[in-house]
């Protein structure tokens, strides 16, 4: 047992430096479709006066025909849950998850500000409502996103973040990776079981759905 798994230790990262580059391959998803399909929503709702609710459902709807109901989960109340990392706290639903794919809607407006965690993936935030505000360790000066803008955090970078709203977040990598970042807090903070089997069943739920229609 004990050799068995030093020769995986040993092999990951081979495995990882020969699989790496065939990430993109997998990707669906593009950044720059992302925020144009934003941006389209925001407009609509202001423009027949909606509100966030109608924000998130034409949001959705416009995802759905882009990319297929087999790769976007519909908007369902009971498949919101709270996430807490980096010392940051919001409420998410899943719209993908795969193995190298994740599209979320993640908020709060009451506010909440944290670290963003060290990833094996990027991370697109394109903001709905509200604001975020960004640092990069050496500045002295955040950068401020507004409703339509989208932000690029590169894999392996950090930063600290605030933000008071709204985003539809992309993440494209190693998403398993990122998975302790997101459960963590539980053990060492909040304690809430009940949250974090919630956030475990609906990302392999997702992830073994995408699976099975091909999405890796």
């Amino acid at each position: 047992m004990r050799f068995t798994t030093l020769v995986l230790l040993a092999l990951a990262p081979v495995l990882f430096y020969l699989l790496d580059p065939l990430l993109p391959s997998c990707y669906i998803f593009s950044p720059a479709k992302l925020q144009e399909l934003s941006q389209a929503s925001i407009a609509h709702t202001r423009d027949v006066g909606g509100n966030t609710t109608v924000l998130f459902e034409h949001l959705v709807e416009s995802l759905t025909r882009e990319y297929g109901s087999q790769h976007i989960n519909p908007l369902k109340t009971e498949d919101w849950f709270f996430n807490n990392a980096g010392g940051a706290m919001g409420a998410m639903i899943i719209l993908h998850a795969s193995i190298t794919e994740y599209l979320i809607i993640f908020g709060t407006p009451l506010g909440t500000e944290g670290h963003s965690g060290v990833h094996l993936a990027h991370d697109y935030f394109t903001i709905l409502e509200g604001t975020q505000q960004r640092l990069i360790a050496g500045n002295v000066t955040a950068d401020v996103y507004q409703p339509g803008d989208q932000n690029h955090l590169p894999r392996m970078w950090n930063s600290q973040y605030q933000l008071e709203g709204w985003a539809l977040e992309l993440a494209q990598g190693w998403i398993p990776s990122m998975l302790p970042f997101g459960f963590l807090d539980t053990f060492t903070s909040t304690m809430d079981f009940a949250n974090l089997w919630k956030t475990t069943y609906l990302t392999g739920k997702h992830t073994v759905n995408q699976l099975l229609v091909g999405k890796i």
